[in-house]
């Protein structure tokens, strides 16, 4: 949940909001991305957020998409073969982390881990930062931070298994988790597993590529095609000695089959995608006196993304190497804190897919000749860069400046910068003021048509004031303002938009109540709204073959409005304990109306705003001691709906039921 309580009676109360972080009467583990440092929520130079454990478990979340739904900023969007999720007001603008280590592609912005294909059955907690991250972070860390924390065998001593059933789907998923704690190292390990029918549309058009030269005729081309199931695999580790050496990894595999039609609704054809992940990671800590440290990480990833679109299959590769080494100094008896590093990283992509036409005007029967066009180019990217945060202590104040220089061999260099200020005058009382500058790193298609490409670049601007009297109230206001230059969105139906500029500004309100020491409310209220040219993009129209045999394309200019998503984002929740060993968590969200733009200026679909009932209960010791069963019930209205798809509307997710069985050993 949300929002902060009282520190630890434990913890002196001069170090209690630097060292712990309290959720309604819970002690939880403290926000490390804010700067790089162990320390609480409350007092990050930042609007931060943490998700706990135990919160996933109250409500029932199975993916980081439903777990970040409920967090002020975040809207998560359905798609055919995933999510699109907007963070204040900007697609695809958050940097995912698996614990540090990123999990996007640097091919595209709109492949992220919010669905099944990443478990959270292992996870400790979720960090969230609102607002630019590039001093710390790097590229991509453009309006926010997310990362994933991995358990630990200090967190689990034992094993725990847990099997889960849903509908409709015939969802089967299982994991197990296992761990030791020793005095000088501990070690962790989880696999987990799922299977699901995601999709049951049946496609009608099965085959079109052909030989690769021209599509196949079209009446060979139409037949029936039912999806396949999908299937999640995961394996994760981690093994530490005492307090200076980790060494951990992820491995993963997942196949998405998705069923995709244009705007007209036939024809209807299959598309899958499978984004299997390597993950190997070392970090190491030396002290350096009471007053400084030395820190290194280094990290291997590589990813085999494989799209199946039709009868065609497109592999790609892409592998990254990055090592970092930090330095943490104290200063003027400890009022003052410098952290700065050096790191290099190092990106090889192989067959990055380049598309240059919208594949949906080449499957219908008049089009006998042209295949669209998709490339394949290979790069190499490497990063150098230089960091640094300094904060310093005045009274009741906070107040840092951070700037990073990142020198690139294949795009533009940057600078990023920050700084803020927070004044807690009183222990119930925190504002904060923070500016900062980030940048997006350019799309595969960018590199290879622009010799060094302009970045796309984020001033962001955030004031935040939070109260909490007690551990029983509290309330948090957030105000944004955001100015996006050198703006561009890859965009399906006509490649990458011109570079634009827009304005985006927003407030976020939460807050909680527990009136009785059974039952905790919460609410969060997201008002967003945008300012700035439409988007124009260059779009073939149509193409003609000359006498010679040569290909002509003929190209006009076409708008879309920018889409900031929902501009209204409502989310009521409550947990109710009945019993001792009994809790229920509510939901009521909504999220205000919405539009798809067609194709090719071919006008646009409303949405109306929607209302989503979801409920959980949990029931700890159930017939055995340890064993604990949940029931998710999501979509309780069970309303049909409609909501954007890619090239068409979708209808959005049924009412649903899973069943989870756990079991500590």
């Amino acid at each position: 949940m949300p929002f902060l309580a009282a520190a630890s009676e434990n913890v002196p109360v001069s170090d209690r909001e630097d060292t712990m972080l309290m959720f309604v009467g819970e002690t939880l583990d403290v926000l490390s991305i804010a700067s790089r440092r162990e320390e609480s929520a409350w007092q990050a130079p930042a609007v931060a957020h943490v998700i706990h454990r135990k919160d996933l478990k109250l409500q029932g979340a199975e993916t980081l998409g439903q777990a970040l739904s409920l967090v002020p900023g975040f809207f998560m969007a359905p798609k055919e073969g995933g999510i699109l999720p907007y963070l204040r007001g900007i697609p695809n603008s958050a940097l995912f982390l698996y614990d540090t280590v990123p999990l996007g592609l640097d091919t595209t912005k709109s492949v992220n881990p919010l669905g099944y294909d990443l478990s959270l059955s292992s996870v400790k907690r979720i960090e969230i930062i609102r607002g630019s991250g590039s001093v710390l972070w790097g590229p991509d860390a453009f309006a926010g931070i997310v990362n994933i924390v991995p358990m630990s065998g200090k967190d689990l001593d034992g094993v725990e298994t847990g099997i889960s059933y849903g509908a409709p789907g015939n969802q089967q998923a299982f994991y197990v988790n296992a761990g030791h704690d020793n005095d000088n190292w501990d070690t962790f390990f989880s696999l987990s597993a799922r299977k699901i029918r995601e999709n049951d549309r049946t496609a009608n058009l099965i085959n079109f590529w052909g030989n690769g030269e021209k599509p196949i005729p079209y009446s060979q081309r139409i037949g029936t095609e039912n999806p396949e199931d999908a299937h999640y695999l995961e394996a994760s580790g981690r093994m530490s000695f005492q307090d200076w050496l980790t060494v951990s990894g992820r491995v993963s595999d997942n196949l998405t089959p998705y069923t995709v039609s244009d705007s007209g609704g036939n024809p209807v054809w299959q598309e899958s995608r499978s984004i299997p992940q390597r993950m190997f990671k070392l970090e190491a800590k030396k002290d350096m006196g009471q007053n400084s440290a030395l820190r290194f990480m280094s990290s291997y990833s590589l990813i085999r993304p494989e799209y199946h679109i039709i009868d065609r299959d497109l592999k790609q590769e892409e592998s990254t190497f990055y090592s970092e080494v930090i330095y943490d100094r104290s200063f003027f008896s400890r009022s003052g804190l410098f952290t700065g590093g050096v790191s290099y990283r190092e990106k090889r992509i192989k067959n990055a897919p380049i598309w240059e036409d919208f594949l949906p005007d080449f499957l219908g029967a008049a089009n006998e000749k042209f295949l669209p066009k998709v490339s394949t180019e290979d790069y190499h990217a490497k990063l150098r860069s230089v960091f640094g945060q300094y904060s310093h202590k005045i009274g009741e104040a906070d107040i840092w400046f951070g700037v990073r220089d990142d020198e690139h061999d294949i795009y533009k260099d940057h600078i990023s910068y920050n700084t803020g200020a927070a004044w807690s005058p009183s222990s119930q009382w925190i504002f904060k003021l923070l500016y900062g500058t980030a940048y997006r790193t350019p799309f595969a298609r960018q590199l290879l048509e622009t010799e060094e490409p302009d970045l796309e670049k984020i001033k962001s601007f955030s004031g935040q004031v939070s109260w909490k009297p007690s551990k029983q109230a509290g309330l948090s206001l957030s105000a944004f303002s955001s100015r996006i230059e050198n703006h561009i969105i890859e965009d399906p139906y006509a490649g990458l938009s011109f570079p634009n500029n827009q304005n985006i500004i927003g407030l976020e309100f939460e807050t909680y109540l527990s009136p009785t020491k059974d039952i905790d409310l919460y609410a969060n209220l997201t008002l967003s709204d945008n300012d700035g040219p439409n988007e124009t993009y260059k779009y073939n129209d149509y193409s003609y073959i000359r006498e010679d045999g040569t290909r002509v394309k003929h190209y006009v200019d076409i708008e879309y409005p920018y889409n900031i998503g929902p501009k209204i984002m409502i989310n009521f929740s409550g947990i109710w304990r009945p019993f001792e060993k009994v809790s229920t968590f509510i939901k009521l969200g909504y999220v205000s109306s919405d539009r798809l733009i067609l194709p090719r200026g071919e006008g646009e679909i409303s949405f109306s705003g929607r209302w989503m009932l979801d409920m959980t209960a949990t029931i700890q010791d159930i017939m055995i001691s340890g064993t604990e069963l949940d029931i998710s019930v999501r979509n309780l209205a069970d309303r049909h709906y409609s909501i954007p798809g890619t090239y068409s509307d979708i209808e959005g997710s049924p009412f649903s039921v899973e069943i989870t069985i756990r079991k500590k050993w």
